[in-house]
């Protein structure tokens, strides 16, 4: 170990420098170019070897590596330490070398998986949520570079295979891969230094990898799981982060501005789950955020976007800061599994809303008034109506012709977003809402019950296997409305307006016997719709007016 060192004996050149567009980016351009665009506070690399990377750093950094021999000019104070990392983070104190948390990390150690891993685990502990973790060695040209015993020049090992895990473990972290010349490159953002779940799972995660879990047959292979981004989105992307880091800094160091987003815990947790929604999910966040949403700061409430596997894996740029998207681990083609992991394991709200279909549009103070009735009433189940886009429920629509390009026409017409109340007009109450507001609706696609009540009366009902949820959306509605000494109330102003996509429900695939039949099997039973009283919150908008009307009449 040595003190604090700054060289400045030489000026040589980093290797490989020779200009950028005679050759393809590099990970030494890649990692410079996070250095510049991020400015962290401090830097950890694990593996320096001959210093070239570490080099790049201009700000004070640690160098672990049990046999570096540092070839370049480290021009920022640097402390090198000669050991291994596991021997390192077992026996020193980061915050106390560094004085703060690590910044900015980069993975470039023993290229064996299960050691790429415990770096992980050991650096995320010691950074804070708004760190970045960069990992090498994720792309081998060829299977023999990722051998886990080295018989090439150019060797990657399995480090690989430790994005399928964090995928699976993790699904809360951001990663992402880029398509850096040789060995490839991954950005890990929204870090969460106290998750103990890869410590928890870490024994079961080893016996795997001996067992060959994780492991893929081909680069091919390899490939199609990590889907590389192209190397000219890493710019932009590390700009993004690098906006929301400063943004995150500015409100800290404002003292008039409230708690920071990481350091208060949100009143409502949001739970949308989304499967091949593309077009409809960016629809959905946008009304689920500020400046849409209305009446509550959003640090008072989260948005957890659960994709539900995907073929694509959803993104979307520039998330607001209190927004996450997460992969489901083990995706299923039910989505109730994904909604109850996304409730334990995610959410920190004392209120937890559900939204089982991620192509339902929020009216603009659905959050506002779904915590206004939870903190008026205790216990309570609070609901919305849900309604269709288009001129009849999609179940009758689509085999007419009804289709995206029309809605897409409908949304514009009605100057929706500038025009909150515009899809009332293009929209008709759905057939689970058809009662309306005054008799007994059978579902809803935004309803929340605090965490309590998750707790003691159970989430949805993981037995309910079938394509979309079949009726577990309808069986957790019924359950809790007809609970003794419920408390339901149904928001007056506010609903959920469905968008047009193939989903099981609105184009005929899976029909309601087959639904039915599944909750017969379940319960050994018919399902029967539910019988209640409710209360209710909210005064009606003058959208909501015709739907009033049609609910006295009804």
């Amino acid at each position: 170990m040595s003190g604090w060192r700054v060289c400045v004996y030489c000026a040589s050149t980093l290797a490989g420098s020779v200009n950028k567009e005679d050759r393809l980016l590099n990970y030494l351009d890649a990692l410079g170019l996070t250095h510049e665009t991020l400015r962290p506070a401090n830097y950890c690399e694990i593996g320096c070897r001959l210093g070239y990377s570490l080099a790049l750093s201009r700000v004070p950094a640690i160098g672990i590596d049990p046999d570096y021999e540092i070839k370049v000019a480290l021009t920022a104070p640097t402390r090198l330490f000669n050991t291994t990392s596991d021997s390192f983070f077992a026996r020193d104190d980061v915050a106390q070398i560094l004085g703060a948390p690590i910044d900015l990390a980069f993975i470039d150690g023993l290229h064996l998986v299960e050691f790429a891993l415990r770096d992980f685990m050991n650096l995320e502990k010691h950074a804070s949520p708004d760190s970045v973790i960069v990992i090498d060695d994720l792309l081998p040209q060829h299977m023999d570079y990722a051998s886990r015993q080295r018989n090439t020049t150019i060797w990657t090992g399995d480090v690989y295979r430790l994005i399928p895990i964090l995928r699976h473990y993790r699904p809360d972290l951001d990663i992402r891969v880029y398509d850096v010349d040789m060995k490839g490159f991954g950005l890990v953002t929204r870090l969460d230094p106290s998750s103990n779940v890869l410590t928890a799972n870490y024994g079961a995660i080893e016996a795997d990898i001996l067992a060959g879990k994780w492991s893929f047959p081909t680069v091919a292979a390899i490939r199609d799981h990590m889907q590389p981004r192209a190397t000219d989105l890493l710019a932009n992307d590390l700009g993004i982060v690098a906006a929301q880091r400063a943004a995150k800094g500015s409100m800290q160091s404002d003292r008039r501005a409230a708690p920071a987003l990481s350091q208060r815990r949100p009143r409502l947790s949001v739970i949308i789950c989304a499967y091949e929604m593309a077009r409809e999910a960016p629809r959905t966040i946008l009304s689920a955020t500020a400046p849409y949403q209305k009446g509550l700061r959003s640090d008072e409430y989260e948005v957890i976007v659960v994709d539900n596997g995907s073929s694509t894996p959803l993104t979307y740029d520039n998330l607001p800061p209190n927004v996450q998207i997460v992969r489901a681990p083990d995706p299923r083609q039910s989505p109730v599994f994904a909604l109850n992991w996304a409730a334990r394991e995610i959410a920190k709200g004392e209120i937890l809303l559900f939204a089982i279909d991620g192509a339902r549009i929020f009216s603009e103070r659905l959050i506002e008034e779904t915590v206004k009735a939870h903190d008026r009433m205790e216990d309570a189940f609070v609901f919305s109506l849900a309604w269709h886009i288009g001129p009849k429920v999609q179940l009758e629509s689509v085999p007419e012709g009804y289709g995206a390009e029309i809605e897409d026409g409908l949304i514009r017409a009605a100057r929706w977003p500038d025009e909150a109340d515009g899809l009332f007009g293009i929209s008709v109450l759905a057939g689970s809402s058809s009662n309306g507001f005054f008799g007994d609706i059978t579902e809803s696609n935004s309803f929340s019950i605090s965490r309590t009540s998750f707790d003691r009366h159970g989430g949805f009902d993981e037995r309910f296997t079938s394509p979309g949820g079949g009726l577990a959306n309808l069986e957790i509605f019924r359950r809790y409305v007809t609970r003794p000494d419920a408390r339901n109330v149904c928001l007056l102003s506010e609903g959920t307006f469905h968008q047009v996509h193939d989903s099981v429900a609105t184009s005929g695939k899976n029909r309601w016997e087959a639904f039915a039949g599944e909750y017969e099997a379940i319960f050994g039973g018919p399902y029967l719709r539910p019988s209640y009283h409710c209360f209710y919150q909210g005064k009606p908008r003058a959208g909501m007016v015709p739907f009033i009307l049609q609910s006295l009449q009804g």
